[in-house]
């Protein structure tokens, strides 16, 4: 069977709203104050000396119109990594990073961002299936969305198809039920 067939019969969720809608245990990722809180980095609602740049506090990708508030915080600086973390029963089975606009895999970076992405999902993420797409500045976790950030249906890496259509059951099967 063609690899790109098997995936396409998979419960994939298709942007953050739909994983919004698939794990409300964790939508609070999606929350950028939330997130920085968690990993103790500050932030404020207003505008203070050490914290000038205004950002988004709900980051979804999605087609629908959101209309999220705003946070001050400090600048990000440092390394930019983009990680997909594939988890299942709390278990992290496959970490790998990626570089988005190329599409492809980087070598292996071992190190405080691992580090970092191992303790927080074993903090927050214990009976979580699923997939991470992490986005860091130098070891501090900036961003989380609970699906992927390549296409999993034209991925060739054997592992991770093993691992998707373990995490993702069939669209048929979840039909049914």
């Amino acid at each position: 069977m063609n690899r790109k067939t098997e995936t396409q019969e998979l419960d994939i969720p298709k942007d953050d709203i739909e994983c919004w809608e698939r794990y409300p245990k964790h939508r609070w990722v999606y929350e950028l104050s939330r997130l920085l809180d968690s990993q103790n980095i500050k932030w404020s609602p207003y505008e203070l000396d050490g914290l000038p740049d205004k950002e988004s506090n709900i980051k979804l990708d999605t087609s629908k119109t959101l209309h999220p508030g705003f946070i001050y915080m400090k600048k990000l600086e440092g390394p930019h990594l983009f990680t997909e973390v594939y988890i299942i029963k709390g278990e992290i089975k496959f970490i790998r990073h990626v570089q988005l606009r190329s599409q492809e895999e980087l070598p292996d970076i071992n190190g405080e961002v691992e580090l970092r992405i191992n303790a927080f999902v074993s903090l927050y993420f214990q009976k979580f299936t699923g997939v991470l797409g992490i986005e860091t500045f130098s070891n501090e976790i900036y961003h989380i969305q609970l699906r992927s950030y390549l296409s999993i249906m034209d991925d060739t890496n054997q592992e991770v198809i093993k691992l998707i259509k373990r995490i993702y059951k069939k669209v048929l099967s979840i039909q049914a039920v």
